[in-house]
């Protein structure tokens, strides 16, 4: 091929170089080094992105069952439901007065409750001790106030005051307010047997006092607790 034709043929692709009669064709717009580079393409991979949820700590459920409601067991005392005799209230034949319980048991020798009864007394008298009975009257009355009458004492035990005595005796039969006895009657109730009513004695119900009467002797021991 003749050179004129080649360079002709040539042209349109790039320059046309002749060297010595050797034709070169540059590519159009890159050096001949560039032409002669192959091009790299490089891709880049972006890895997914991780993220770190936190774990989540459940707390333990724990279940309670409530107690159920107490239940309170109120002994009621009387004549038909009596209470027990108290430990350490001695031994043999004897009259057990619990003071802060306002009850009296007859006891005999061989420990059998004869009766077991509520009555009316005054707090903290007497004295918690033994005592023994030294007198003893079907009638008697008050010797600051002749009015106030009552039946079947026993006595056993001298006032705090040194100058009256302390029986067992039925309810008075004398109603006392202000200060005065104003009409003949009880100066209280049998109901109120159980509870301090009493300015020293311990008052019972009449028929109480006259089987407690009639079933001691000289010298039957009385025992008061607290």
């Amino acid at each position: 091929m003749k050179t004129q034709t080649l360079v002709k043929w040539l042209a349109p692709v790039g320059a046309v170089i002749i060297f010595g009669g050797v034709v070169a064709v540059a590519a159009s717009g890159k050096s001949s080094n560039e032409a002669s580079t192959t091009s790299t393409t490089s891709t880049t991979i972006v890895s997914p992105t991780t993220t770190t949820v936190p774990v989540t700590t459940i707390p333990e459920t724990t279940t309670t069952t409530a107690p159920g409601p107490t239940t309170t067991t109120v002994v009621v005392y009387s004549r038909e439901n009596p209470r027990p005799v108290p430990e350490k209230s001695g031994t043999g034949r004897r009259i057990v007065f619990a003071n802060k319980a306002n009850w009296v048991w007859i006891i005999e020798e061989d420990g059998t409750v004869t009766l077991s009864v509520p009555v009316s007394g005054r707090e903290f008298v007497p004295t918690p001790k033994t005592y023994k009975v030294f007198s003893k009257s079907e009638f008697s009355q008050s010797t600051v106030f002749p009015e106030i009458k009552m039946k079947w004492s026993t006595r056993f035990a001298i006032s705090p005051n040194g100058k009256n005595t302390i029986a067992f005796h039925e309810i008075p039969t004398c109603a006392w307010t202000g200060g005065h006895c104003n009409k003949k009657g009880l100066m209280q109730t049998e109901e109120q047997l159980g509870t301090f009513q009493s300015g020293g004695c311990i008052r019972m119900a009449s028929r109480d006092a006259e089987f407690l009467y009639n079933w001691v002797e000289m010298g039957t021991k009385v025992v008061v607790l607290a």
